[in-house]
C-alpha cells in the first residue's frame, strides 16, 4: 500500500534563480542589441540553498571583479552565521540549545531574529520563523516529501510560536524555551544579504550593478547606458523561462515567491515551501508575489503577505509600507496590484495567464 502510494507523489525541486526572477538586459530585447561595453559578470556561485550572480558596469575589469568577489565573500559570511543548515551558525547552535541555555549569536543574527519576529507579529503570525518543525515534517529539508497526519501537524505546531522566542538583546542571545523548537531564516536572510552587497558595492565606489540572489535582487543605480535595469517576472505555471511580465528598476530591491519554486504534487494536488503558522499546511489563493521597494529583507519577508493574509490584505499590508509595490498572482491566473505598481515599475504585463 505505501509503494502504490508513493507511485502517485511527483517531486519537483527547484532552485529559486532558476524560476523566479530572469534579468533582461534592455539592449537585448527585441532588437538583438548587446549589453553596454565594459560589463563584468561575475561566476555563478552557490550559497544560500540558490544561485548567486553580480554584474557591474562602469568599472575595469579588475576592479568589477574585486567588488563582485568582495561581496560575494559578505554573502558567505553571513549565511555561515545564519544558515540552519551550517553545523557551527548561530542558527545551529540556538536550535542545538533550544529547551537547554541562551545563545549568543552575531549582531546580523539578533538583527533579523528581532526584525522577523517584528514583522510576524505586524502580518498577525502570518510570518514566522519558528515553522521550521512543520517544514521538516512536510520532507521540504531533506527532500523526504510527504503529507503529514493531522495528529502530527498538531504535535509539530505545538513547537510553532515566534512569540515564545526569547531574545536578550543586552546580552547578545537567543533562547528557544521548548526542546524540538527551530529558528528558520531562510524567508529573510537572502533579502538581509543582498541588502548588504549592494551597500557594499555602493561604499566601493560602483555606480551600476544588479545583483541576482535567487529570487532576490538588487538594482543598484541604472545601465551604464542610462536604462534602467529590467527585471522578467517569471510565468508560475510555464516552463522554459517564459516571463508574465517586466519591471523596469533602480537603486531598488525586487523579490518574488511562488509556489513553483520548491514543491511536490500528490493526487493531482500541489504541496510547496510557504506554510501557514496557524495550520502548518499550505496556504491557497496565491500563485506568485513579487515585490519592489528601498530594502531587500523588508521586500523578501513582504512577498510572503499574500499569500498567508489572502491576495487583497496582503497587499493592502505592503501599501502600508512605505515605498513599497507589488503585484500578486492568484490561482486562477489573475493578477493584482498596489496602487502604484503598475505606473512606477511596471513595462509590461499579461492580466490573466
Amino acid at each position: 500500500m505505501k509503494q502504490k502510494k508513493l507511485l502517485n507523489i511527483l517531486i519537483v525541486t527547484v532552485l529559486a534563480a532558476g524560476t523566479v526572477v530572469l534579468v533582461v538586459f534592455l539592449s537585448s530585447r527585441g532588437g538583438g542589441g548587446s549589453e553596454p561595453k565594459g560589463t563584468y559578470h561575475s561566476p555563478t556561485v552557490f550559497a544560500m540553498d540558490t544561485t548567486l550572480d553580480i554584474t557591474i558596469q562602469g568599472r575595469s575589469s579588475g576592479q568589477a571583479q574585486a567588488d563582485a568577489d568582495a561581496a560575494i565573500a559578505l554573502a558567505r559570511e553571513i549565511e555561515a552565521r545564519t544558515s540552519r543548515f551550517k553545523p557551527e551558525s548561530d542558527i545551529a547552535l540556538v536550535n542545538a540549545g533550544a529547551g537547554v541555555a541562551p545563545v549568543r549569536v552575531s549582531e546580523d543574527t539578533l538583527y533579523l531574529v528581532g526584525k522577523s519576529i517584528e514583522f510576524g507579529q505586524a502580518m498577525g503570525g502570518g510570518f514566522d520563523i519558528t515553522v521550521a518543525p512543520v517544514v521538516s515534517l512536510w520532507g521540504f529539508y531533506d527532500e523526504r516529501y510527504r503529507v503529514p497526519s493531522q495528529a502530527e501537524i498538531e504535535a509539530a505546531l505545538a513547537l510553532v510560536g515566534q512569540t515564545k522566542v526569547v531574545i536578550d538583546r543586552a546580552a547578545g542571545t537567543v533562547y528557544l524555551p521548548l526542546k524540538g523548537m527551530e529558528l528558520d531564516l531562510g524567508g529573510v536572510a537572502k533579502g538581509y544579504a543582498v541588502q548588504k552587497m549592494y551597500e557594499l558595492l555602493e561604499s566601493r565606489g560602483v555606480k551600476s550593478a544588479l545583483i541576482n540572489f535567487g529570487g532576490s535582487v538588487g538594482a543598484l543605480g541604472r545601465r551604464s547606458d542610462g536604462k534602467k535595469w529590467v527585471i522578467g517576472v517569471k510565468h508560475p505555471r510555464a516552463g522554459g523561462g517564459a516571463l508574465v511580465g517586466e519591471l523596469g528598476v533602480e537603486n531598488m530591491f525586487v523579490n518574488t515567491s511562488g509556489d513553483y519554486e520548491r514543491y511536490f504534487e500528490q493526487e493531482g494536488k500541489r504541496y510547496f515551501h510557504i506554510f501557514d503558522p496557524a495550520t502548518g499546511r499550505q496556504p491557497e489563493g496565491t500563485m506568485s508575489v513579487t515585490v519592489v521597494g528601498p530594502d531587500a529583507m523588508v521586500a523578501d519577508i513582504l512577498s510572503k503577505a499574500p499569500f498567508v493574509m489572502g491576495i487583497q490584505n496582503g497587499l493592502k499590508f505592503i501599501e502600508s509600507r512605505p515605498g513599497f509595490e507589488a503585484l500578486a498572482i492568484d490561482s486562477t491566473g489573475n493578477t493584482a496590484y498596489t496602487p502604484n505598481m503598475k505606473s512606477e515599475y511596471v513595462i509590461t504585463m499579461t492580466e490573466n495567464i
